[in-house]
């Protein structure tokens, strides 16, 4: 079986639904987790996670050292453009491992190994191409294959976010060299357009979904043509959005609906109807959620234009 290593560099206050997100490492016992952090954990650490506890200026510090090169790492956010780079970072952490990959913690892991099995991870020396869940293998050539663009030192030099870890960055340097990389979305990536979950770009969705995590599995529930259908996920990425605390106790709890209202026991998955997928994840029609797509995109080119006149 191939070792996997996944690490998470967070800094700052964790937000609210953590352990959910720390218990959804724990369930997926043959992989392993570091976590690279300089905030105390207040939960009981599972025996497959890792915490390398370090301050930001000295993970600055670590960094330089170990891609020998400057860099401005003003922001921990900014680190998004140093994920790709975190085989040679944190290569301390990653002997013995087959694959290494980073990670975020707005989602909750489903069942990691089984899609790395299904998928034949071993083909591949990149698998996934989101800078929410990638893994690499753990080669010194892939490992400084960051390097392979030539705009790799301007990346690390600016306090400006550039998405390194993805489309602009790592992705493009395996497309163009023809590198082995697994691209399926396998993962339930939650846009941030719509105020109900769906799913981003041009997935596959249904006027009536739920997402809900079952034993040790992520899952979506769909109504179609008059019946029930069901399709799971390696995981679900929520994108930072804040939930009210969960009534259920997490730790005798291993089912519950994942929605933009929060986290709901599920006692069967069988029992999910209609009414429960209207009153948890709200379809309110066609030209409502136009409306939502309207005022994201008129927002997001306000914020283009502010960025421009600050700039000038």
């Amino acid at each position: 079986m191939l070792k996997v290593k996944i690490i998470t560099a967070y800094f700052g206050s964790f937000p609210d639904y953590f352990h959910l997100w720390l218990k959804s490492c724990e369930e997926n016992k043959d992989i392993n987790f570091l976590i690279v952090t300089d905030q105390k954990i207040n939960y009981d650490i599972p025996i497959n996670v890792e915490v390398f506890y370090i301050k930001f200026e000295n993970l600055r510090n670590l960094i330089k050292e170990k891609i020998k090169s400057d860099i401005i790492l003003e922001k921990p956010y900014k680190l998004c453009d140093f994920k790709a780079t975190y085989g040679i970072i944190f290569n301390d952490f990653l002997n013995g491992f087959d694959y290494w990959g980073h990670c975020d913690i707005d989602l909750i892991f489903g069942n990691i190994r089984k899609f790395l099995n299904e998928y034949h991870l071993e083909n591949y020396d990149k698998f996934l191409k989101f800078g929410h869940l990638s893994l690499y293998k753990n080669d010194k050539e892939v490992n400084e294959r960051f390097k392979l663009s030539s705009n790799w030192k301007n990346v690390l030099t600016t306090s400006e976010n550039l998405g390194f870890d993805e489309k602009n960055g790592i992705y493009e340097i395996y497309k163009e060299n023809n590198f082995p990389i697994f691209e399926k979305c396998l993962f339930a990536d939650i846009s941030k357009i719509y105020k109900r979950f769906r799913l981003a770009f041009k997935e596959k969705n249904y006027n009536y979904q739920i997402f809900y995590k079952k034993n040790n599995g992520i899952y979506r529930k769909y109504w179609i043509d008059g019946k029930f259908g069901e399709q799971e996920f390696l995981y679900i990425h929520f994108s930072k959005r804040k939930f009210p605390k969960e009534t259920f106790d997490y730790k005798k709890i291993d089912s519950y609906l994942i929605t933009n209202l929060g986290f709901f026991e599920l006692k069967d998955s069988n029992d999910i109807s209609i009414q429960d997928i209207k009153k948890f994840n709200t379809y309110k029609g066609y030209i409502y959620e136009k409306l939502e797509y309207f005022f994201y995109k008129l927002k997001r080119v306000q914020r283009r234009i502010k960025i421009f006149f600050k700039r000038n």
